[in-house]
C-alpha cells in the first residue's frame, strides 16, 4: 500500500504560512508524532522569521535570503525528507517547497509561581519538517505534558508538610508549614545556632590539606636521572617473572593510561603529559636508591616480561629478591593507592578522615536542648523548597570539594535533611560523606567509614556553602536568584576523539597530524605514495606520479647496460606527465624492461603488432622478422647460456 499526501498549503504564499505557524506548536515525525514549536519557515530562496522591529510593537515576518551554501543545503534537506518517506514509509509526499524549522518538546518546567509550562529544546536541536507532513492538532494528547496552573497554597503546602527555607538568614534550614493563606504561608524553623560556623570549619579542613606540587613527566625524568621510557615503566605496571612462573609487579602503579585512571595525590594528566606530585617523586627516588638494579633494566627493549634472574643477576636467589622488593613496596602503601578516573576530582583518605572526625565532634555537641525554633510568617511560595520540587528548581547548581550540603530529596537511600560534605566530583554526580551512618550507606571504595558515604545527583542536595537560590521573603516582590550557567564539571585531559554515547573516554587520545595542507597526491598523505615493485622488471621502483628518488642507488653501467642488461627504449625514453612512456606500442610482444637471458645485447626487436624498420611489402614486417613475444628467434637467447657463441671444449 502506498499513501499519497495532499498538500493543503500548496497554493498559499509562504509569508502567509509563516504568519500563521511561527510561534505555534505543531506535531512532527508522522506517523510517530512528537510535539514541537515552529520557530521559522523557509522555501528554496528565503527563510522567514518573526522579529520585533520596533520595541513594544507586535513582531513581523521578515524574510532573509539563503547564502550560497544554504541554497544547496536546503535542497538537500528537502530531498532527504522526500526520500525517507518514499523509500522507508511508502508515502508519496509530492514536491516539498516549504520547510518548517521546529524545536522539539523537551518536557515541563516549573515556574516560581508553581505553574508547569512546556519547555522546548534549544536552537542546536532544531529539526526541519515538510509543511505537508506536519499535523496541527491531535485528538488525544500525552497527559504527562499538559500544562498546569499553579495550585492553591493550601493544596501544595498542607499544614505539617516538611520544607526547606531559602531565606538569606536561615538558608537551607529544615522547616514545617503550620499555616497558609491565599498568597502567603507561615513556617516554623528548627536549627542549631552553631550551624553557621560549621561551613567555614569544613572548608578549612579542605583548604589546609597538604598542597602537592605537580611536575610534568619530562621534568621528573631530569630530576631523577631517568629516561622517559624508564619513568613510564616504573610508574605503571612492571612485571617480573620468577623461575617458577609466578609474576611479581614491581611497578608503582601510579598511572593507568589504557584505563584512564590516576592515583589521588600522586599523579594526574594535563593534556598529553602525565604529571607527578612531590610525594610521587620522593617515592621513586627512595625506590631507586634502595633497589637500583630494578632501574638498570628499565631501558631494555622488547615486549617480553623481564625475568628475575636478569633483573637481580647478582643476587643468590633472584626470586626471593623480587618478593623482597614487592614486600617493600607494600610497606610503602603502594597496594593501598586509590586509582580513580582521570575525569574526576576527589579528596584523599587522610582528608576524608579529618572531615569525619570534625563531623563526629560537632554531632556530639549538638543535643536536643540546643535546638532553637523560630516562626516566620507571611512569606511567598518562592521562599521555600518542597522536596518533590528539587528536581525542577535545583538545576545548574554548582559544587566544589569541601562544600557543606543537605539532602532535600524525599525519595532515595539518604534520609531527608541529613547533612554532609562533598569529597568527590564526577561528571554527573558527586560523592558525599554524611554526618551520620545510614542503612544503605557505602564506604566510597574504602575512602570513608562504613555506612557513611554515598554518590548522589547534583539536584538532590542543596549547597549550604555556596548559596545560589536565595529568595526574598517579601510577598510584594517575590524574587529569587538562580544560576543560569550549566554545571558540567570536567577534570583531566579533553580527548580529541569523542567516545561513543554512554561510554567513558579513554586516556591518551592525541589529535591526528594535519596532512591536508601537505598533501600532494590527494590521498591525504604528506608526500607521494611509494609503490612496491620488482626491481628486475625494469620499473626501477619509481615513485608513483614522479621520477625515481634522487638518492636511489644506481648500479655500475657498461655500454649503457643496467645491471648487466642492455637498456630498452622504455628505460631510456623521457617520462611524460609523471608516468613511464614507452617508445613502442603496447602489445603481447612488449619487452618488459630487459632483454632475454643469455646477454643478447643487439638492437631490441619490435613488439608484436608493431612495425619494423622501413620495408616495403610484407605488411610492415621485415624479412626474417620473428612474430613471437618480442624476443630473438626461437632457439636464440632463451634459456641459461643460450644465445652465446659455441665454446670449444677444453683439451
Amino acid at each position: 500500500m502506498v499513501v499519497h499526501i495532499d498538500n493543503a498549503h500548496e497554493h498559499r504564499k509562504v509569508e502567509d504560512i509563516a504568519q500563521e505557524m511561527i510561534g505555534n506548536r505543531i506535531f512532527i515525525g508522522w506517523p510517530f508524532l512528537q510535539e514541537g514549536m515552529v520557530m521559522a519557515v523557509s522555501d528554496s530562496l528565503f527563510k522567514y522569521e518573526k522579529i520585533t522591529v520596533v520595541p513594544g510593537s507586535p513582531p513581523k515576518v521578515i524574510s532573509n535570503p539563503h547564502s550560497q551554501q544554504g541554497l544547496g543545503l536546503w535542497k538537500m534537506k528537502s530531498e532527504k525528507i522526500e526520500h525517507f518517506y518514499s523509500k522507508r514509509c511508502g508515502v508519496i509526499t509530492g514536491n516539498i517547497d516549504v520547510l518548517l524549522h521546529v524545536r522539539p518538546l523537551k518536557g515541563l518546567k516549573r515556574l516560581d509561581t508553581g505553574a508547569f509550562v512546556k519547555d522546548y529544546e534549544g536552537p542546536e536541536k532544531e529539526v526541519e519538517q515538510a509543511v505537508q507532513m506536519a499535523v496541527s492538532e491531535v485528538f488525544s494528547e500525552d497527559p504527562r505534558y499538559i500544562e498546569r496552573e499553579p495550585p492553591p497554597l493550601s493544596e501544595e503546602f498542607p499544614d505539617g508538610s516538611k520544607i526547606f527555607f531559602l531565606g538569606e538568614h536561615a538558608y537551607g534550614v529544615a522547616a514545617q508549614v503550620f499555616e497558609t493563606s491565599q498568597e502567603t504561608l507561615s513556617i516554623i524553623l528548627a536549627f542549631f545556632p552553631s550551624e553557621k560556623a560549621e561551613k567555614d570549619r569544613f572548608k578549612g579542613v579542605v583548604a589546609n590539606r597538604l598542597q602537592n606540587k605537580y611536575f610534568p613527566s619530562f621534568k621528573v625524568s631530569e630530576m631523577l636521572g631517568l629516561s622517559g621510557r624508564a619513568l613510564s615503566k616504573i610508574t605503571s605496571s612492571f612485571m617480573v617473572v620468577g623461575s617458577d612462573g609466578n609474576k611479581n609487579n614491581l611497578g608503582l602503579s601510579l598511572k593507568f593510561e589504557a584505563k584512564g585512571l590516576k592515583v589521588i595525590e600522586y599523579s594526574r594528566k594535563d593534556g598529553r603529559y602525565w604529571e607527578f606530585s612531590e610525594k610521587a617523586v620522593d617515592l621513586i627516588h627512595e625506590y631507586k636508591t634502595k633497589y637500583p638494579e630494578v632501574f638498570r633494566v628499565l631501558d631494555r627493549g622488547g615486549d617480553a616480561m623481564a625475568k628475575a634472574s636478569d633483573v637481580f643477576a647478582d643476587a643468590p636467589n633472584p626470586d626471593a629478591k623480587a618478593k623482597e622488593v614487592k614486600s617493600w613496596l607494600n610497606s610503602k602503601g603502594v597496594r593501598d593507592f586509590e586509582p580513580v578516573s582521570l575525569f574526576c576530582d576527589q579528596l584523599g583518605k587522610a582528608t576524608v578522615k579529618e572531615i569525619e572526625k570534625l563531623a563526629d565532634s560537632l554531632t556530639a555537641n549538638n543535643s536536643r536542648d540546643n535546638i532553637k525554633k523560630a516562626i516566620v510568617k507571611g512569606i511567598p511560595r518562592q521562599a521555600v523548597l518542597k522536596p518533590s520540587h528539587a528536581v525542577y528548581r535545583l538545576q545548574n547548581q554548582h559544587f566544589a570539594l569541601g562544600d557543606r550540603v543537605i539532602m532535600v530529596q524525599d525519595s532515595g537511600s539518604v534520609p531527608l535533611s541529613l547533612k554532609g560534605v562533598v569529597v568527590g566530583m564526577n561528571a554527573k554526580s558527586m560523592d558525599v560523606v554524611w554526618d551520620a551512618p545510614f542503612m544503605s550507606g557505602t564506604t566510597l571504595n574504602d575512602r570513608c567509614s562504613q555506612y557513611r558515604g554515598s554518590t548522589v545527583e547534583f539536584w538532590s542536595c542543596l549547597n549550604l556553602t555556596n548559596q545560589q537560590f536565595v529568595a526574598s521573603t517579601n510577598p510584594a516582590a517575590p524574587t529569587q536568584q538562580k544560576p543560569t550557567v550549566p554545571f558540567n564539571p570536567r577534570f583531566g585531559p579533553h580527548p580529541s576523539i569523542r567516545p561513543a554515547p554512554g561510554q567513558h573516554p579513554a586516556a591518551g587520545f592525541r589529535p591526528a597530524p594535519a596532512s591536508a595542507a601537505n598533501s600532494q597526491n590527494g590521498l591525504g598523505q604528506s608526500g607521494p605514495v611509494h609503490i612496491m615493485s620488482n626491481p628486475n622488471r625494469g620499473r626501477g621502483g619509481a615513485v608513483r606520479g614522479g621520477h625515481p628518488p634522487a638518492d636511489a642507488p644506481v648500479s655500475p653501467t657498461q655500454n649503457g647496460a643496467v645491471n648487466g642488461h642492455a637498456k630498452t627504449p622504455s628505460q631510456s625514453t623521457a617520462q611524460t606527465n609523471g608516468n613511464h612512456v614507452d617508445s613502442g606500442p603496447r602489445g603481447r610482444g612488449r619487452a618488459r624492461g630487459f632483454d632475454a637471458r643469455g646477454g643478447f645485447h643487439g638492437p631490441p626487436p619490435n613488439a608484436r603488432g608493431s612495425f619494423g624498420p622501413a620495408h616495403r611489402g610484407g605488411r610492415g614486417f621485415g624479412p626474417g622478422f620473428d612474430r613471437g613475444r618480442g624476443f630473438p628467434p626461437r632457439g636464440m637467447g632463451r634459456g641459461r647460456g643460450r644465445g652465446q657463441p659455441p665454446v670449444a671444449p677444453a683439451a
